[in-house]
């Protein structure tokens, strides 16, 4: 698994909503995968000048503490990348669960049949104030993962009904940077209630996500399932 140049900047851009450090969990253990001049490029895009010049090929756990953080978890079904925890993400967490102040799902997500409960694992692991990085398969990626996913879903799942709110949602073509990403944290009521953006490509595309959590006192994914968010937020 890895971190490309889209992946990174969609990090970098969330930290600004990071109110401390603290704990981060990386669904599958992530290595970064960008050249080090535009990882250089990006650190300096977001303001951390202090962090160019340390980062090539690797495992991602120095970044994450580089940006500040104080403890970096990985967590996948297997050992095979060695990864710090190991869980099948289709099974729910068994207790004690730990909390974390930061996830981050870089591909992970589109290869769980049971989108539901990897979802409630994802909340349920997050303390409150806590943020959710993801970026996951949008478009022109069938065969990469069981699931392609549109805006509709992380809209639907990651709602305050499920102690979440969306903050930035985009979908963009991978290896794009955040100035041409399409905005789709909302729909368009003009066109008939649902948010219907897409790139007219053949080209790879990522649906990019942060999300916060905002509560513990929320319903379950798994026994309250959402109706699609348009559908229930539209006013005809």
């Amino acid at each position: 698994m890895g971190i490309d140049s889209t992946c990174l900047e969609l990090i970098l851009r969330s930290q600004k909503y990071v109110t401390k450090g603290g704990n981060v969990l990386t669904l599958g253990r992530q290595g970064i995968h960008t050249p080090p001049n535009i990882v250089d490029s990006l650190l300096d895009k977001y303001g951390f000048q202090h962090l160019k010049g340390r980062y090539v090929w690797g495992w991602s756990e120095p970044l994450f503490e580089g940006l500040g953080f104080t403890a970096v978890d990985s967590l996948d079904y297997s050992a095979y990348e060695g990864a710090s925890r190991i869980h099948n993400m289709n099974t729910a967490l068994t207790a004690p669960i730990k909390r974390y102040d930061y996830i981050y799902d870089g591909g992970t997500i589109e290869h769980v049949f049971n989108t539901p409960q990897v979802c409630e694992n994802i909340i349920h692991s997050l303390e409150i104030g806590g943020i959710f990085c993801s970026v996951t398969s949008n478009n022109n990626l069938s065969g990469h993962g069981i699931y392609q996913f549109s805006p509709e879903f992380f809209l639907s799942a990651f709602s305050q009904k499920y102690g979440m709110e969306i903050l930035e949602l985009y979908i963009g073509i991978v290896g794009t940077g955040a100035e041409t990403w399409k905005d789709v944290n909302s729909f368009n009521r003009e066109g008939g209630g649902r948010n219907c953006a897409k790139f007219n490509s053949t080209e790879d595309v990522y649906i990019l996500t942060i999300a916060r959590k905002v509560s513990d006192e929320r319903s379950s994914l798994i026994t309250d399932s959402p109706q699609q968010y348009s559908y229930e937020h539209v006013v005809w």
